[in-house]
């Protein structure tokens, strides 16, 4: 007998956001794979109220939709629900996969990592962002078998073909997020670096340019939905980086960079950037694995290491930049963290 292969949309209030894209994302790769919607239609109210009930109401039909022994994709944390959605799907004698977007225990330490662990011990697979979150979750109690997800794909349309780089007296970093002081304070202080080889260009929402000198080589260049913004960047390295800083990651972000895999290195390398990246982030073995990128312990280095970047150098990143965008854009990532996911199901 053929297993059902489903699972659960819901409304997404952050449609345009990384938190949004990542997970509508997940669903598009899943629904390329064979999997069904069993829930309503996916939507994208931004009200409080449309929100909650169309995600309450698709949970209830698609766990009523729900058939004995199914296979069935869970995406974490899913707020209210996710416990529940578990447990009827076990009483239903269902195989449970999750996809793990954020730890509550971890970054924002909204819930005891007890219970969370308790929580993903109820699943069959879960995916992990990556062998460093997966040594973490098991080192926390974590049970169930697991995958490593690598790098979250990033499906969408490129309008622009990557047109060959040319020679530049700097680099354009590009930055990209929330760029409020308290969150991400370094892009304030990149200016005390003098650097010769770069500018910078930001977007995301909560800039303020009064805290910058007049010649600061930081240039605002507004904001756009993650759908469109890959085509609106400009610029040659992007960024990933976390906390008020120049010399590391501190602090909660710092630390959780170093297991999680961040939904702005995917929208670099989909837009065709290499990546400068924080040497202790996990990510960053991604990014030198698959030489796709610089990897520095303090962004002081950044400045001598770009200077260190021959044209061959740059375009052979570049070149392979391109090739993990064109994988990035099929969902491939996902579809082949599901494969040895439905292996190891298929393996009990």
């Amino acid at each position: 007998m053929t297993e059902d292969k489903v699972f659960i949309s819901r409304n997404y209030k952050a449609r345009f956001s990384a938190a949004g894209k990542a997970k509508i994302d997940c669903e598009d790769a899943l629904e390329k794979n064979g999997f069904k919607n069993i829930g309503l239609p996916r939507a994208t109210y931004t009200s409080t109220l449309p929100n909650f009930f169309w995600t309450l109401f698709g949970t209830i039909l698609g766990l009523l939709r729900l058939k004995r022994h199914s296979i069935l994709v869970v995406q974490y944390p899913t707020k209210k629900y996710y416990d529940f959605i578990v447990q009827i799907a076990k009483l239903k004698h269902c195989k449970v996969i999750t996809i793990i977007h954020d730890l509550r225990s971890h970054r924002k330490q909204k819930m005891h990592v007890d219970k969370e662990m308790a929580s993903l011990n109820k699943n069959d697979v879960v995916i992990a962002h990556n062998s460093f979150m997966t040594a973490w979750l098991q080192d926390h109690g974590l049970t169930s078998k697991t995958v490593n997800l690598n790098i979250f794909d990033y499906l969408c349309e490129l309008k622009t073909s990557s047109a060959p780089t040319p020679p530049r007296d700097k680099f354009r970093l590009v930055f990209a997020g929330v760029l409020e002081k308290r969150k991400n304070g370094f892009l304030y202080s990149l200016d005390a670096l003098n650097a010769k080889s770069f500018t910078c260009n930001l977007y995301g929402i909560g800039f303020n340019a009064s805290e910058l000198p007049q010649d600061s080589i930081v240039n605002y260049q507004g904001v756009f939905p993650a759908d469109e913004i890959v085509d609106r960047v400009e610029g040659e390295f992007g960024i990933v980086w976390d906390g008020t800083s120049l010399d590391e990651c501190k602090g909660s972000f710092g630390e959780y960079l170093k297991i999680n895999n961040p939904h702005k290195t995917s929208m670099y390398l989909r837009a065709g950037l290499p990546i400068i990246i924080w040497d202790q982030a996990a990510i960053a073995k991604f990014v030198q694995d698959k030489n796709v990128g610089i990897a520095v312990a303090s962004l002081a280095q950044v400045d001598e290491a770009l200077q260190s970047v021959s044209d061959d150098d740059y375009r052979e990143m570049k070149k392979n930049a391109e090739s993990v965008s064109q994988q990035l854009g099929e969902g491939a990532f996902l579809t082949a963290a599901v494969e040895e996911a439905m292996s190891q199901l298929a393996s009990d």
